[in-house]
């Protein structure tokens, strides 16, 4: 067996009896067991994430802050035993990326292997930046304007709502593909962010305007603007995170959708809001629309609104009005 795929067996072994702690910061498994308590660490936190703790002696300022990053590390000061020792602690923030953050641990583990913690800092900044860099080169599904737009009005929304108490980042459920962008208990919500040269609003699917399970659904539409003194995406996110009870479910779900902060300059900003309760007045296709259903072989349907009918529809709202529609 190969180094690096003994690593990565004992860190299956490590992950499968490792439980998020009730009270502590960590609960951990030592991977070197010759090393006692100062060799490296598989550990988890309260929230479930996987970390890797290596003990380093070198300086840990080359290790670069990515806070917007699937992949960060810092140095801590964390004692399993009887003293306190300094470790680099390296984690994903995207558990669809757990296999890849394996791959990741055991090339630090392999370093450390060679150089100990003489020089662990200073390796494990290397072997992170080529797997960042990797990483992004995977998943470098990259926004398109419309998408980055879109992301843009429903980070927006969840900010607002989240910093009121309103909504969490379980609230937000278009990540997941589901029809509606945001459900709660009595409502679900539609957002649709659009640019200031839009005539259009585009629809996916023929249940995205249906309301759903006997909830009302409301559809907000929210005018984005590119603004040199407006907010980049990670601004929104940064905040949003900040609000909401599990800011690593967030970024879940935003990384799942192909956000990198790497491409992140543009700045935008909000324009006017309309809302609307969607009822069978409005413009669009549902299910019982289609008789026979959805012909065979026919997948991925989208439509199209005009945005000046879209519009005539609905009434300017603002935080007061949504709260009133998801009561």
């Amino acid at each position: 067996m190969t180094t690096g795929s003994h690593a990565v067996s004992t860190l299956m072994r490590a992950w499968a009896v490792l439980e998020p702690p009730r009270t502590a910061e960590f609960s951990s498994f030592a991977l070197r067991l010759r090393a006692g308590e100062s060799g490296p660490r598989a550990a988890v936190d309260r929230e479930g994430r996987r970390h890797l703790l290596v003990p380093y002696s070198d300086d840990a300022s080359i290790l670069v802050a990515e806070p917007n990053s699937v992949l960060t590390s810092s140095s801590r000061s964390l004692a399993f035993g009887a003293s306190a020792l300094d470790y680099v602690d390296v984690t994903c923030h995207d558990p669809s990326l757990q296999r890849e953050f394996d791959q990741v641990c055991a090339d630090i583990l392999e370093a450390f292997d060679e150089d100990g913690a003489a020089r662990a800092a200073t390796r494990s900044a290397q072997v992170i930046g080529r797997w960042r860099r990797l990483l992004r080169t995977v998943r470098s599904r990259a926004l398109s304007p419309e998408q980055r737009i879109g992301l843009f009005a429903e980070l927006n929304i969840l900010r607002a709502l989240a910093s009121e108490g309103l909504a969490d980042a379980d609230s937000w459920t278009g990540p997941e593909a589901t029809p509606h962008d945001f459900e709660f208990e009595a409502a679900s919500i539609e957002v649709k962010g659009v640019g200031t040269d839009a005539d259009h609003i585009v629809i996916h699917g023929v249940e995205q305007l249906d309301a759903l399970d006997g909830k009302r659904l409301h559809l907000i539409v929210v005018e984005v603007r590119e603004d040199a003194g407006g907010e980049r995406l990670a601004d929104v996110l940064a905040e949003a995170e900040s609000v909401v009870a599990t800011p690593s479910v967030l970024r879940s779900k935003v990384n799942k959708l192909g956000y990198s902060s790497d491409d992140d300059e543009i700045r935008y900003s909000l324009g006017q809001l309309f809302m609307v309760s969607v009822n069978s007045d409005f413009p669009r296709i549902v299910p019982d629309d289609l008789v026979a259903g959805v012909p065979y072989g026919l997948s991925r349907l989208s439509y199209h609104l005009d945005r000046a009918v879209v519009v005539g529809h609905m009434r300017p709202a603002g935080l007061g009005e949504i709260r009133n529609a998801i009561s």
